[in-house]
């Protein structure tokens, strides 16, 4: 956020917001995932993040929505990341399943801040904010592939 203008000051008070956002959203899913298939939350939360990153590069006016959207699809997903293999894949096995799904995701958790830290370092926070909207475009696809497939195969 330094990197785009804002002050230390500034770019605290915008990382404080994460927290309280992340659970809002998952207040929302609470009170609305009871009528919502997991997978209708699972594309919320990735339209929410993707929106959220997205906004950010249109610079600083926007940054405190852009977060607050961001983080309110991150603490959706926290929680649609327990409930979807179960919807999708059953209760046999789910235990071995969530502990398959979790090795990628906390392996790319553990060199996160290495990754940046070198794209940072190499190119500068653009190269960061490019990278992040890449991911989350990505992960917007694939959840709509999920879609696609689940509504062939059921």
């Amino acid at each position: 956020l330094q990197g785009h203008g804002f002050t230390a000051a500034a770019a605290v008070s915008l990382g404080a917001l994460i927290g309280p956002s992340q659970v809002a959203g998952r207040f929302a899913e609470l009170a609305f995932g009871r009528w919502i298939h997991p997978l209708w939350s699972t594309l919320a939360a990735a339209v929410l993040m993707a929106a959220g990153v997205a906004v950010l590069t249109f610079g600083i006016a926007p940054a405190a929505f852009a977060i607050v959207t961001y983080a309110a699809g991150a603490g959706v997903s926290y929680i649609v990341r327990g409930t979807l293999p179960l919807i999708m894949f059953g209760p046999h096995g789910y235990a071995t399943l969530m502990g398959r799904l979790a090795l990628p995701s906390l392996a790319i958790q553990a060199l996160g801040p290495w990754f940046v830290a070198l794209l940072f370092m190499r190119w500068g926070h653009d190269a960061v904010l490019a990278t992040l909207v890449l991911l989350t475009v990505s992960n917007l696809c694939v959840v709509l592939i999920m879609m696609v497939l689940r509504s062939r195969f059921s």
